[in-house]
């Protein structure tokens, strides 16, 4: 009887955990309502370990490839044009661009959990934003955000 017990308090467990897991969706867009250009939408997320994020390119031009990632955790790159679904599974600051439009600015945050990393996404954020020609301080704002 006491195997029993211990099995049935690991599915529910495996269940709770499943099903409380959430799903966002990250639009990259090329232009929103209010006129601004090459964007995640939106380019802050928080989100908890086990969480799904979705990526929907508005168009063929668009992917997320990671650049920055917690020690440890899974790069991630969708492909061009193509909606994508990318679970985390380790606690962090992501940072991502759209490889085609990353000059431009079009860059995201994404924060797991705890921002173990964030000194370390900082740094390379700040590699990153030499390179941008538009939209320069997109990232550290989204990266203002990060607590």
């Amino acid at each position: 009887m006491q195997k029993f017990k211990v099995s049935f308090a690991l599915v529910l467990f495996s269940y709770t955990s499943i099903v409380s897991a959430a799903e966002y969706t990250i639009k990259l867009i090329t232009a929103n309502a209010n006129g601004q250009m090459m964007l995640m939408e939106p380019g802050y997320l928080k989100v908890e370990k086990g969480d799904t994020v979705n990526f929907v390119p508005a168009d063929a031009t668009h992917n997320a490839v990671s650049f920055s990632i917690p020690a440890g955790a899974e790069s991630f790159a969708t492909p061009m044009g193509e909606p994508t679904k990318v679970v985390f599974g380790r606690d962090g600051v992501y940072i991502y661009k759209c490889v085609p439009h990353s000059t431009l600015g079009m860059v995201g945050v994404i924060q797991v959990g705890k921002a173990v990393n964030l000194e370390q996404a900082k740094k390379e954020g700040a590699a990153f934003n030499a390179a941008v020609v538009m939209n320069k301080t997109r990232l550290t704002d989204y990266l203002s955000q990060v607590k």
